[in-house]
């Protein structure tokens, strides 16, 4: 039987992975734990952004929210580490990705969605745009992901990470070659010289490095810290194979070393550089803090995501709750309609959050809205374009057959094997 169209989307998030939990060893499989971190990810981006709506907050929670930031950091390892992920364990079969449905497959799941949240942001905040050149050259420059490259305004300020992602998934199938087997031992150092280079370039050539701080984070400013997510998934694609399972003491003290890596960076940022000085690139070890420390956690994220991917513990089993995997499900909704949302609620409740219990209640009013919203946008708008009935546009080469993926890691009718590709990333 299919599921009727009134299933609870919480009970739609557990059939979808439940059938990939007991998938045979050597195919691809769902790693359910992601989705969670995807969750986790687009959560600590709101607790950030939360602080355009509660600016006079300066409690606890609020602290812990500033440093949400980094939650687009752990987006670009995840986005690493699962889209090579195909390619690593490919190279260990001795097959190949097909470069053509890869592509479809991105657009298919990136486009509809952010081109729905563009077109009703520049209706709704910015409709002089449409009556102008000017406009219709931004909207252009937002529309084909290359605001930050042009220095064009964007509609949703969030827009610069996809630009990033956007840019690593054209690249993904060259930058493959120079990761698969032993060539990530050059392939590593390269990307991060490239990465380092850039974005010296750009702070050292400009005369602010607060008005060309999007600029600094474009691609391949930020390849290095797709590079890490990159490892990440070729060490897990060499371990997840191994007939003497690696020591879960070993995949714990990933998770925890990586917890600890970030929690040191963020620490470092905050309290000793200070967050305005390492935007800024000020400060007297200026701009070395900024050249450096964000690819640092990737570095520590992918420690965690390896980690994560371990079978029976405590964090995994969290993150696979399914209330979490729905919010992973969401999560491309999350992150991009968190500040509208966020700006929208401004006038009604904009200067709460002096206490505790008030930051509270607009961090629940602020989640519950974009989460409404985001999941109007997935059924409504996103599942749509992921095929008929809720299916991938394109098959995947796994092993020696071709297998066709489909939405949420359900199994197609029809397929031989019926186990789908792991888990999408999202921004």
């Amino acid at each position: 039987m299919t599921d009727a169209p009134t299933a609870s989307p919480f009970v739609v998030a557990e059939r979808a992975t439940q059938e990939l939990a007991s998938a045979p060893a050597g195919l691809v499989r769902h790693v359910r734990g992601l989705d969670g971190l995807r969750a986790l990810a687009a959560m600590a981006v709101i607790g950030y952004h939360l602080q355009f709506l509660v600016r006079s907050a300066h409690t606890p929670l609020a602290a812990v929210g500033s440093v949400g930031w980094v939650g687009v950091d752990l987006f670009f390892a995840i986005s690493g580490f699962i889209l090579f992920l195909p390619f690593a364990r490919a190279h260990v079969d001795g097959t190949t990705v097909a470069t053509r449905p890869f592509y479809v497959r991105r657009a298919r799941r990136i486009l509809p969605g952010y081109w729905f949240n563009l077109a009703v942001l520049v209706v709704l905040v910015a409709p002089g745009w449409l009556a102008s050149a000017k406009g219709w050259l931004t909207i252009a420059a937002d529309a084909t992901f290359t605001a930050g490259y042009v220095g064009a305004t964007s509609v949703n300020s969030v827009y610069w990470s996809l630009y990033c992602e956007v840019a690593f998934y054209l690249a993904l199938p060259l930058l493959a070659r120079a990761f698969v087997g032993g060539r990530w031992r050059w392939g590593l150092p390269a990307a991060i010289a490239v990465a380092v280079a850039f974005r010296a370039a750009v702070v050292l050539g400009s005369s602010g490095v607060s008005r060309d701080f999007l600029l600094v984070m474009q691609f391949p400013g930020v390849l290095d810290q797709f590079a890490f997510g990159m490892v990440g998934a070729l060490v897990w694609s060499r371990w997840e194979r191994r007939e003497r399972p690696v020591s879960p003491w070993v995949l714990r003290a990933l998770v925890i070393g990586g917890m600890v890596g970030v929690l040191s960076v963020v620490v470092v940022i905050h309290h000793v550089i200070g967050l305005a000085n390492f935007w800024s690139a000020r400060g007297p070890a200026a701009p070395l803090p900024l050249l450096t420390m964000r690819p640092l956690l990737s570095l520590f994220f992918t420690m965690v995501i390896v980690g994560v991917c371990m079978r029976g513990s405590i964090l995994r089993a969290a993150l696979e709750q399914r209330q979490v995997r729905f919010l992973g499900l969401v999560s491309f909704g999350l992150y991009l309609w968190h500040v509208p949302v966020i700006r929208w609620l401004e006038p009604v409740m904009g200067g709460t959050g002096a206490t505790t219990s008030s930051y509270v209640i607009a961090g629940l009013v602020v989640v519950i809205v974009t989460t409404a919203v985001a999941a109007m946008s997935f059924y409504l708008v996103e599942a749509p374009f992921l095929g008929r009935a809720g299916h991938w546009a394109a098959p995947v080469v796994t092993g020696a057959r071709r297998v066709t993926g489909r939405m949420l890691g359900l199994p197609r009718r029809g397929t031989k094997d019926g186990h789908a590709p792991s888990a999408d990333p999202r921004p």
